[in-house]
Order: C-alpha cells, then structure tokens, then sequence
C-alpha cells in the first residue's frame, strides 16, 4: 500500500521500516550517529549559529584570561566561561548528531550559565579606567545575549522535536517500547553524568577566588578534584556501556565525595564573606554556592537515575546501542526478541 508523504509521517512504525536502509544514520564507536547530510536546515541553522557564537565567545574570554593578573576574580570568571562554553559546543553537537534531547535542554541550561556569568562578570567592579577591558566585557556580553536569542528558541525547538519523534532510538533499539524506554533512560543519565561533571568543574574552579593566589590545600584540591571528577564521570558512562555491576557499585561508593566537599566548601566560603566590607566580598563566592546547590542536586539525580539504570542491565540493551559482545542473560534476551 502506498502513502502519501504526510500519511507516511502519521502512519504508524511496522517491521518493515525496520528493514529499511537508514542512510541517516552511520555506526561510530559511540554508537549510532547521524550524517552529516541528514540535519535538516534548521538543525543546519542552530548549529552553525551556535559553534560562530560560542567561538567567538570563547575566542573573546581566551583573550581575556591572558589580559588580567592571574591573581584577581576576572581570572576565575575566564576559567569559568571557558569551562561552560565548550560544554555548550559539546551539547550542541553530541545533542545534534545523536538525537538527544536531553543535552540539548541541557546544552539551554549551559547557555544560560554562560549569559549569567557575562552578566555577572560585567556588573563586578568593572574598571572604567582600562577601556580595552570594559569593552571586551561588554562586546562578548552583547554577542551571547544576541545569539541566545536566536538559538535558545531554535534549541527549543530540536528538543520539543527530538522527544517527541524518538527516531534515533527507534532506528537503534527497534519497535521494543519496553526496550525504547530503557535506551531513553540510559541516554537520559549520560547527558546528567556531562552536566554533573561541568558543574563539578565549575565548582572547583569558582573557589579559586582570588585567581591562582592559592593556599597548599586550594592546590591540593584542585589537582585531586580535577582528577576525580573526570574519573567518577568516565566510571560512570564505562558502568553503562559495559553493563558491569562491579563499576556500577564502585561508581555509587564514590558518590558522597563530591557532595561532601561541596557542602564543606560552601560553608567555609560562606563564612568567609559573611562580612559585607570585607575586602574579600564579591560576587564570586555567591557564584560558587550557586553553582555547589545546583552541582548537589544533579548530583543527587545521577545517583537515582543510575540506580534504575542499572536495574535495567542484562536485557540486550547495550548490544544493540554500543555493539557489545552479548552476555548469556542478554543474548537469551535478544534472541528471545528475533524470534517474536
């Protein structure tokens, strides 16, 4: 039976689309992927817009970083935006080429920390007396609120798109609702695990408050955190993609070291500057707390998300996403869905 094209968009999957050459999507060592020649124009459109803008911002904070003392808050707000807006550009493109949704509301979030931090940057103590520097603020807050404006609705967009139409998971997993859902999880708690490490990021850099003017211990942390943070990140995709309950189980051990570094850390930079004339008091501590609030809650999301993930190991999930060899719980899972 033939369809016309908005009847082919309305009609429901069947078997045979599964048949189907799917030209869009190419296998890559991350999974399946779209083509490039599969984004539609206005994906086109965002993601040209978006990699100009955050270029050009990152181009303008390098700038910045290397043109003031290494001892002030500015260093610290460079070290921050440049953090923040190459987690935008991974978002964006990761969020693009694989279809998830979730990064790109979260690539919106990271966008709009990016514009917070310009603002904030711009309204603290700005020094009338150096022009070039005020001007390099001003210009790169006007060219985030300017792309913002414009890619923010187009973000919103893809996502709205991408949640609703599931074609790269359908592509990836088949007609399986139960297993649709599962992937949807997975892909769900990769794009927190990136967020929790950006945050976490943040966080240890937002406590350098006076620049690279660092005590034994700030050094101390900010090399082990540093580590750290990549390490439980990376533990915690590995986890995921090889359906290991060992990692899986040392992942949730390590869980509460984060947060208890962050609470601690917050509290001490709240005592810190709880006096207002302190010469010490400044918008950047505010940041940091900020930023520790909301590095916890995501923190504490990744824990419950991975917790269901993992409930969801030895169901032929990850040889059809990742190309793994089959385990024999898995194997009898997928064999079990050839046959039906």
């Amino acid at each position: 039976m033939m369809y016309s094209e908005s009847e082919n968009e309305e009609r429901p999957r069947t078997i045979s689309d599964l048949t189907k050459p799917r030209h869009a999507t190419q296998q890559t060592a991350i999974g399946p992927t779209r083509s490039c020649g599969s984004l539609e124009k206005h994906e086109l459109l965002f993601l040209v817009l978006t990699i100009l803008g955050l270029a050009a911002t990152l181009g303008l904070t390098i700038y910045r970083l290397t043109s003031v003392e290494k001892t002030t808050a500015d260093f610290t707000f460079a070290l921050v935006l440049i953090i923040n807006t190459v987690a935008c550009l991974i978002f964006v493109v990761h969020g693009l080429m694989r279809e998830r949704p979730y990064e790109v509301a979260i690539f919106i979030i990271a966008d709009v920390i990016v514009l917070i931090y310009c603002i904030v940057n711009y309204a603290e103590k700005p020094r009338w007396d150096n022009p070039t520097e005020h001007a390099v603020k001003l210009v790169r807050l006007i060219l985030v609120v300017v792309v913002s404006v414009i890619v923010v609705p187009l973000a919103v967009y893809i996502l709205v798109s991408f949640y609703q139409s599931r074609n790269l998971i359908f592509r990836t997993v088949g007609a399986n609702a139960e297993l649709q859902d599962m992937c949807d999880l997975t892909f769900f708690n990769e794009a927190l695990l990136k967020l929790d490490f950006q945050l976490e990021l943040s966080m240890v850099v937002l406590v350098m408050n006076n620049g690279t003017k660092l005590i034994t211990e700030d050094i101390v942390v900010l090399s082990v955190g540093t580590v750290f943070v990549l390490v439980w990140a990376t533990l915690g995709y590995l986890s995921m993609r090889f359906e290991s309950k060992v990692l899986v189980i040392i992942f949730l051990l390590l869980w509460w070291c984060e947060p208890a570094y962050i609470i601690y850390k917050m509290v001490d930079l709240h005592n810190k500057h709880e006096d207002p004339t302190s010469e010490d008091a400044n918008l950047v501590p505010a940041a940091a707390i900020a930023c520790g609030i909301a590095a916890c809650l995501v923190h504490s999301l990744v824990l419950m998300v991975t917790w269901k993930v993992w409930g969801n190991f030895g169901n032929g999930l990850k040889e059809k996403v990742y190309g793994q060899p089959s385990t024999d719980d898995s194997r009898h899972v997928v064999e079990e869905e050839t046959r039906s």
